[in-house]
């Protein structure tokens, strides 16, 4: 393999969150997590995103790897419930071994300023010590609305923008990629970036991989910065 797939594979958040998830398949999903490729032992992906339910099993099979567990929380995919219950969601989902969370950003606050800053850094604090990643659900909003959510996700103490939950069109975009580039850029502290939704071959994850370092320059992504939700991706990569 070349050195910009080897990276790719380790920057991968490997996803299962289906509806009828059991112990056994997220069992597998860890096991492919740790070694994606066989004769690779020392190859693996960044993380496992499973649902809350599964962060204790996840954490104790991936326990001997640097491979991180994720949990989908707080209202995933769509923030409909109360803040209560959602922010209670992120702090149990970390209770039970969650490394990090992806959580959706409530977009629909965007006409209320203060209450959208209010939700995020309850998010932020419900959190606590785990990586925060913002679903800003780019698909849904307008230049300026994405530019928006990118400065208050970054202002309330968010360590990642990904792009989007992945269960819904479009996804992923170049243009909207390159807005998370440019506000990145512009933040006065390191945020990383998720690139989710859509993405399922080698050329379209290299050409993301291009995006950011034409912006950011090209040491910067690493699993620590650059993650891709991107679970059919792993397949064409290893084939």
């Amino acid at each position: 393999m070349n050195a910009d797939r080897d990276l790719l594979i380790r920057c991968i958040d490997l996803t299962s969150l289906g509806d009828d998830d059991t112990p056994r398949t997220v069992d597998a999903l860890c096991a492919r997590a740790a070694a994606p490729v066989p004769d690779r032992p020392e190859l693996n992906v960044a993380a496992v995103c499973v649902w809350p339910r599964f962060a204790g099993q996840s954490r104790d099979r991936l326990a001997q790897t640097s491979v991180r567990v994720a949990c989908a929380t707080g209202g995933f995919p769509v923030p409909d419930e109360p803040l209560a219950q959602r922010l209670a969601q992120i702090r149990a989902a970390v209770d039970a071994g969650a490394q990090e969370v992806d959580v959706v950003c409530n977009r629909w606050l965007l006409e209320d300023p203060a209450a959208f800053a209010f939700e995020l850094e309850a998010t932020r604090a419900a959190a606590g010590g785990a990586i925060w990643k913002a679903i800003l659900e780019t698909g849904a909003l307008t230049t300026d609305g994405t530019r928006q959510v990118c400065d208050a996700a970054i202002v309330a103490g968010a360590d990642f923008l990904k792009t989007s939950t992945g269960m819904g069109a479009p996804g992923a975009t170049p243009e909207a990629v390159a807005i998370l580039l440019e506000r990145i850029a512009a933040s006065d502290r390191p945020v990383g970036l998720k690139v989710s939704g859509g993405i399922r071959a080698m050329g379209q994850a290299s050409g993301y991989l291009d995006l950011v370092r034409g912006v950011l320059g090209t040491a910067w992504p690493t699993p620590v910065t650059f993650r891709i939700g991107a679970s059919a991706l792993l397949d064409a990569l290893v084939a």
